[in-house]
Protein backbone atom coordinates (compact mmCIF):
# COMPACT_ATOMS: atom_id res chain seq x y z
CA UNK A 1 0.00 0.00 0.00
CA UNK A 2 1.60 3.48 -0.63
CA UNK A 3 2.22 5.61 2.29
CA UNK A 4 -0.36 8.68 2.70
CA UNK A 5 1.56 11.77 2.03
CA UNK A 6 1.29 14.20 5.15
CA UNK A 7 -1.43 16.72 5.25
CA UNK A 8 -1.90 19.49 7.06
CA UNK A 9 -5.35 20.10 9.02
CA UNK A 10 -6.81 22.78 11.32
CA UNK A 11 -8.87 21.54 13.95
CA UNK A 12 -11.22 23.80 16.58
CA UNK A 13 -10.49 23.61 19.86
CA UNK A 14 -11.87 24.56 22.92
CA UNK A 15 -8.95 27.68 22.90
CA UNK A 16 -8.06 28.31 19.33
CA UNK A 17 -7.26 26.33 16.49
CA UNK A 18 -5.09 23.64 16.71
CA UNK A 19 -2.90 22.36 13.87
CA UNK A 20 -2.07 19.47 13.57
CA UNK A 21 -0.29 16.78 11.01
CA UNK A 22 -2.04 13.59 9.61
CA UNK A 23 0.11 11.30 8.05
CA UNK A 24 -0.18 7.40 6.83
CA UNK A 25 -3.10 4.87 6.74
CA UNK A 26 -4.51 1.67 8.03
CA UNK A 27 -3.61 -0.02 11.13
CA UNK A 28 -4.08 1.03 14.50
CA UNK A 29 -4.10 5.09 14.70
CA UNK A 30 -1.08 6.81 16.41
CA UNK A 31 -1.85 10.12 18.31
CA UNK A 32 1.62 12.00 19.54
CA UNK A 33 1.80 15.03 22.12
CA UNK A 34 4.96 16.46 22.12
CA UNK A 35 6.79 18.11 24.97
CA UNK A 36 6.75 21.27 26.54
CA UNK A 37 8.67 23.92 24.56
CA UNK A 38 8.31 21.92 21.50
CA UNK A 39 5.51 21.52 18.64
CA UNK A 40 4.45 18.63 16.24
CA UNK A 41 7.76 18.56 14.04
CA UNK A 42 9.60 16.94 16.88
CA UNK A 43 7.05 13.66 15.18
CA UNK A 44 7.96 14.19 11.61
CA UNK A 45 10.70 11.85 11.48
CA UNK A 46 8.97 9.02 13.10
CA UNK A 47 5.33 10.06 11.18
CA UNK A 48 7.38 9.54 8.34
CA UNK A 49 8.39 5.60 9.11
CA UNK A 50 5.73 4.22 10.32
CA UNK A 51 3.21 2.04 8.26
CA UNK A 52 0.33 2.76 9.89
CA UNK A 53 -1.89 6.67 10.14
CA UNK A 54 -0.62 8.86 12.61
CA UNK A 55 -1.25 12.09 13.90
CA UNK A 56 0.63 15.15 15.41
CA UNK A 57 -0.05 18.26 16.49
CA UNK A 58 0.59 21.36 18.12
CA UNK A 59 -0.74 21.79 21.49
CA UNK A 60 -2.24 25.40 22.58
CA UNK A 61 -0.12 28.23 22.59
CA UNK A 62 2.99 26.10 20.83
CA UNK A 63 3.62 25.59 17.45
CA UNK A 64 1.17 26.87 14.70
CA UNK A 65 -1.83 26.54 17.29
CA UNK A 66 -3.62 29.13 18.49
CA UNK A 67 -5.07 29.54 22.50
CA UNK A 68 -2.10 31.99 23.38
CA UNK A 69 -4.12 33.20 26.33
CA UNK A 70 -4.65 29.43 27.60
CA UNK A 71 -5.86 28.28 29.96
CA UNK A 72 -2.57 25.82 29.92
CA UNK A 73 -1.47 22.55 31.44
CA UNK A 74 -2.30 19.20 31.73
CA UNK A 75 -6.00 19.35 31.87
CA UNK A 76 -5.76 21.66 28.79
CA UNK A 77 -3.44 19.25 27.14
CA UNK A 78 -6.64 16.77 28.06
CA UNK A 79 -9.01 18.29 25.82
CA UNK A 80 -6.52 19.29 22.97
CA UNK A 81 -6.26 15.47 22.58
CA UNK A 82 -9.88 15.05 22.59
CA UNK A 83 -10.55 17.91 19.77
CA UNK A 84 -8.23 16.77 17.89
CA UNK A 85 -9.40 12.64 17.89
CA UNK A 86 -12.79 13.59 17.80
CA UNK A 87 -12.39 16.31 14.87
CA UNK A 88 -9.92 13.38 13.32
CA UNK A 89 -12.57 10.40 13.92
CA UNK A 90 -9.96 8.67 15.66
CA UNK A 91 -12.60 6.59 17.84
CA UNK A 92 -9.89 3.98 19.54
CA UNK A 93 -5.65 4.86 19.28
CA UNK A 94 -2.55 4.41 20.67
CA UNK A 95 -1.75 7.79 22.69
CA UNK A 96 1.93 8.35 22.22
CA UNK A 97 3.00 11.49 24.79
CA UNK A 98 6.74 12.83 25.41
CA UNK A 99 7.55 14.82 28.22
CA UNK A 100 5.30 17.26 29.63
CA UNK A 101 3.01 15.35 26.83
CA UNK A 102 3.53 11.86 28.59
CA UNK A 103 1.17 13.66 31.36
CA UNK A 104 -0.93 14.91 29.43
CA UNK A 105 -1.05 11.03 27.86
CA UNK A 106 -1.87 9.72 31.22
CA UNK A 107 -4.33 12.05 32.57
CA UNK A 108 -6.15 11.66 28.99
CA UNK A 109 -5.62 8.04 29.79
CA UNK A 110 -7.77 7.95 33.06
CA UNK A 111 -10.48 10.02 31.98
CA UNK A 112 -10.93 8.25 28.97
CA UNK A 113 -10.00 4.95 29.25
CA UNK A 114 -11.77 2.86 26.29
CA UNK A 115 -10.84 5.21 23.69
CA UNK A 116 -7.31 4.26 24.00
CA UNK A 117 -5.55 0.56 22.11
CA UNK A 118 -2.73 1.12 23.80
CA UNK A 119 -0.37 4.34 25.95
CA UNK A 120 2.71 4.87 25.33
CA UNK A 121 5.14 7.10 26.92
CA UNK A 122 8.47 8.48 26.37
CA UNK A 123 10.49 10.30 29.11
CA UNK A 124 7.85 10.85 31.25
CA UNK A 125 7.46 13.02 34.55
CA UNK A 126 7.14 11.07 37.66
CA UNK A 127 4.79 12.44 40.26
CA UNK A 128 6.02 15.83 41.58
CA UNK A 129 3.81 16.28 44.09
CA UNK A 130 6.35 14.65 45.90
CA UNK A 131 8.65 17.77 45.72
CA UNK A 132 8.58 20.15 48.67
CA UNK A 133 6.59 23.29 48.30
CA UNK A 134 9.96 25.57 48.93
CA UNK A 135 11.47 23.19 45.92
CA UNK A 136 8.60 23.52 43.47
CA UNK A 137 8.15 27.57 44.37
CA UNK A 138 11.95 27.96 43.21
CA UNK A 139 11.94 26.10 40.37
CA UNK A 140 8.80 27.29 38.86
CA UNK A 141 10.27 31.01 39.83
CA UNK A 142 12.49 30.25 36.75
CA UNK A 143 9.40 30.32 34.27
CA UNK A 144 8.76 34.00 35.88
CA UNK A 145 8.78 36.84 33.48
CA UNK A 146 11.45 38.55 35.80
CA UNK A 147 13.64 35.85 35.37
CA UNK A 148 12.84 33.89 32.02
CA UNK A 149 15.02 36.00 29.65
CA UNK A 150 18.30 34.86 30.94
CA UNK A 151 17.02 31.39 32.10
CA UNK A 152 14.94 29.65 29.55
CA UNK A 153 18.71 29.69 27.67
CA UNK A 154 20.55 27.17 30.19
CA UNK A 155 16.91 25.61 30.49
CA UNK A 156 17.17 22.26 28.76
CA UNK A 157 21.25 22.40 28.82
CA UNK A 158 21.57 19.06 31.03
CA UNK A 159 18.58 17.31 28.99
CA UNK A 160 20.86 18.29 25.71
CA UNK A 161 24.19 16.34 26.96
CA UNK A 162 23.81 13.45 24.90
CA UNK A 163 21.82 14.91 22.05
CA UNK A 164 23.15 15.40 18.28
CA UNK A 165 23.75 18.21 17.06
CA UNK A 166 20.35 17.97 14.34
CA UNK A 167 18.45 17.38 17.81
CA UNK A 168 19.68 20.19 19.78
CA UNK A 169 19.00 22.75 16.94
CA UNK A 170 15.76 21.85 16.91
CA UNK A 171 15.33 21.42 20.71
CA UNK A 172 16.45 25.45 20.77
CA UNK A 173 14.56 26.15 17.59
CA UNK A 174 11.17 25.39 19.27
CA UNK A 175 12.00 26.51 22.55
CA UNK A 176 12.69 29.75 21.48
CA UNK A 177 9.76 30.09 19.02
CA UNK A 178 7.42 28.94 22.14
CA UNK A 179 5.52 31.23 24.62
CA UNK A 180 6.73 31.89 27.80
CA UNK A 181 3.48 31.88 29.23
CA UNK A 182 2.09 28.72 27.79
CA UNK A 183 5.35 27.16 29.39
CA UNK A 184 5.37 28.29 32.67
CA UNK A 185 1.42 27.21 33.03
CA UNK A 186 2.51 23.86 31.71
CA UNK A 187 5.56 23.32 33.79
CA UNK A 188 3.40 24.59 37.39
CA UNK A 189 0.31 22.15 36.81
CA UNK A 190 2.99 19.15 36.54
CA UNK A 191 3.00 19.97 40.11
CA UNK A 192 -0.78 19.12 40.79
CA UNK A 193 -0.79 16.03 38.39
CA UNK A 194 -1.12 12.70 39.82
CA UNK A 195 0.24 10.11 37.61
CA UNK A 196 -1.33 7.07 39.12
CA UNK A 197 -4.43 7.39 37.98
CA UNK A 198 -3.28 6.38 34.57
CA UNK A 199 -2.26 2.89 35.81
CA UNK A 200 -5.75 2.74 38.27
CA UNK A 201 -8.01 3.31 35.24
CA UNK A 202 -6.34 2.08 32.53
CA UNK A 203 -5.67 -1.69 32.06
CA UNK A 204 -4.64 -1.81 28.24
CA UNK A 205 -1.06 -2.07 27.27
CA UNK A 206 1.19 0.38 28.75
CA UNK A 207 5.17 0.86 28.05
CA UNK A 208 7.97 3.54 28.31
CA UNK A 209 10.55 4.51 26.02
CA UNK A 210 13.75 6.30 28.16
CA UNK A 211 16.73 7.63 27.88
CA UNK A 212 16.76 8.36 31.60
CA UNK A 213 16.25 6.73 35.21
CA UNK A 214 16.57 9.45 37.26
CA UNK A 215 14.62 9.57 40.72
CA UNK A 216 11.81 11.79 39.05
CA UNK A 217 10.62 10.16 35.96
CA UNK A 218 8.10 7.79 36.04
CA UNK A 219 9.83 4.59 35.26
CA UNK A 220 12.04 4.89 38.50
CA UNK A 221 8.92 5.62 40.53
CA UNK A 222 7.43 2.66 39.02
CA UNK A 223 9.96 -0.10 38.75
CA UNK A 224 6.87 -2.85 37.72
CA UNK A 225 5.94 -0.58 34.42
CA UNK A 226 7.24 -2.11 31.56
CA UNK A 227 10.33 -0.11 29.07
CA UNK A 228 13.10 0.15 27.28
CA UNK A 229 16.10 2.53 27.92
CA UNK A 230 17.93 4.29 24.89
CA UNK A 231 21.80 4.33 26.12
CA UNK A 232 23.42 7.46 25.03
CA UNK A 233 20.53 9.95 23.93
CA UNK A 234 18.71 12.90 25.46
CA UNK A 235 15.77 13.79 26.66
CA UNK A 236 14.67 13.20 23.08
CA UNK A 237 15.29 9.40 21.86
CA UNK A 238 12.98 9.92 18.66
CA UNK A 239 15.31 12.66 17.19
CA UNK A 240 18.77 11.45 18.58
CA UNK A 241 17.81 7.71 17.44
CA UNK A 242 14.87 7.43 15.48
CA UNK A 243 15.50 3.98 14.07
CA UNK A 244 15.51 2.37 17.66
CA UNK A 245 12.72 4.28 18.69
CA UNK A 246 10.74 3.10 14.79
CA UNK A 247 11.78 -0.30 15.93
CA UNK A 248 10.36 0.16 19.91
CA UNK A 249 6.97 1.90 19.07
CA UNK A 250 6.58 -0.82 16.30
CA UNK A 251 6.92 -3.55 18.81
CA UNK A 252 4.63 -1.44 20.91
CA UNK A 253 2.30 -1.64 18.33
CA UNK A 254 2.24 -5.28 18.05
CA UNK A 255 0.53 -5.33 21.17
CA UNK A 256 -2.06 -3.43 20.38
CA UNK A 257 -5.54 -4.38 19.66
CA UNK A 258 -7.78 -2.35 17.59
CA UNK A 259 -11.42 -2.40 18.75
CA UNK A 260 -13.62 -4.99 16.70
Amino acid sequence: MKHKEATNVSVTGSAGRLMATDEGSGGIPVLFVHDNAADRTHWAETQQGLATRSVAFDLRGLGESGGAHGPFGVEAGVEDVSAVADALLLEKFVLVGHGFGAAVAGAFASYFPERLAGLLYVEAPGDLRRWTKTDADAWLENFSPAKYGTFHEHWLTPLLLEAREKTRNLVMKTLRTSRREAIAGNVASLFSYDPNEAFARFSGPLHALVATTGPDTLVAQRPSLSHAVMPHASHWPMLDSPQWFHTELVRFLGRCKPEH
